[in-house]
């Protein structure tokens, strides 16, 4: 029988998290796998711990785990550390997702159906935000396009293979989505709709989702420098056109320059030459975040079986 590894980033959830388990329970019990279920706290300061401690399971097929992280790292770092846990044991599939219910366990059969992929990533449906949040990720995800020429409709819920899962803890990531988007691999999609908090208001605001965006732009920093070389280009070659046409126009037609012109030409100038500059500053900067990234990661946490149904 197969074993996954379902790994459950949390900070401060306690007033859901026992019924999110439930339901996550009630969903997995007919499935033909052994399932750990990994909570990873990363040091909350209400009582997410005391609860998931709590929990119980007489289902045969179950194990639930506890990471506690030693500080606050953020739930790409708590995925992270998560991430360095499994790789130490034997799974055959890893899935991620968040315990706050807005990712629906009712997609991990669909989700375990295409196991025989690397990579299987649940496409966002409907959203249950408001408006506004809706609005701004909507101009996210079209910038993201227009500069990278990638689309986004994937978050952190995903089943991925022990293959990337040492990948992702051989290169430091600070965006998941985006790093798994850049691997080679076999991989599929999933369409699932996004479910409402269990409990309490959702934890995403305008602040976090513009970090996000960030994250995901360093994520595709090649891509985001190549933008800077074509724009380079582009100036380039509009300098040399200008400098024809302010050269025809004074040498072969003797017509006088336009006064214009020489004002636009030191404005491109400038331009190409910021673009060459953050394009060169851009690859500096990327070289030595690799040499950074390189180096070996460490786990923060303290591991603790809750329920203990099977051993490997």
């Amino acid at each position: 029988m197969k074993i996954v590894a379902i790994l459950l980033p949390c900070f401060n959830e306690s007033e859901g998290l026992s019924g999110f388990n439930d339901l996550l329970l009630a969903y997995l019990q007919d499935l033909p796998y052994k399932f750990e279920l990994i909570y990873i706290d990363d040091a909350s300061f209400d009582t997410s711990k005391d609860v998931i401690k709590k929990f119980n399971s007489k289902l045969k097929n179950i194990n639930i785990s506890l990471l506690s992280l030693n500080y606050n790292m953020g739930h790409q770092k708590a995925i992270s550390q998560g991430l360095l846990y499994v790789s130490e044991k034997r799974f055959d599939s890893i899935v991620i997702m968040d315990s706050d219910g807005e990712d629906d366990p009712g997609a991990l059969k669909e989700l375990l159906k295409h196991d025989d992929n690397d990579l299987v990533q649940v496409s966002r449906g409907k959203r249950n935000e408001n408006w506004q949040f809706k609005f701004m990720y909507f101009v996210y995800r079209n910038l993201f396009y227009f500069l990278i020429g990638k689309k986004i409709d994937s978050g952190n819920f995903c089943l991925l293979k022990p293959k990337l899962v040492k990948a992702a803890n051989e290169n430091s990531f600070v965006h998941l989505a985006a790093f798994l988007d850049n691997q080679n691999c076999t991989r599929a999609k999933i369409k699932w709709d996004r479910k409402e908090r269990i409990s309490g208001t959702s934890k995403m605001n305008f602040q976090k989702l513009f970090y996000h965006a960030v994250n995901s732009f360093v994520e595709n920093a090649e891509s985001l420098l190549f933008v800077f070389i074509k724009l380079s280009i582009f100036l380039f070659v509009f300098i040399v056109l200008l400098l024809i046409y302010i050269l025809y126009n004074k040498y072969v037609i003797q017509l006088a320059v336009p006064g214009w012109s020489s004002t636009l030409m030191a404005t491109v100038l400038n331009s190409l030459l910021i673009s060459l500059g953050v394009f060169v500053i851009g690859s500096l900067q990327l070289n030595v975040l690799r040499k950074q990234s390189s180096k070996k990661r460490k786990t923060s946490f303290i591991k603790e079986a809750i329920v203990e149904n099977w051993r490997n």
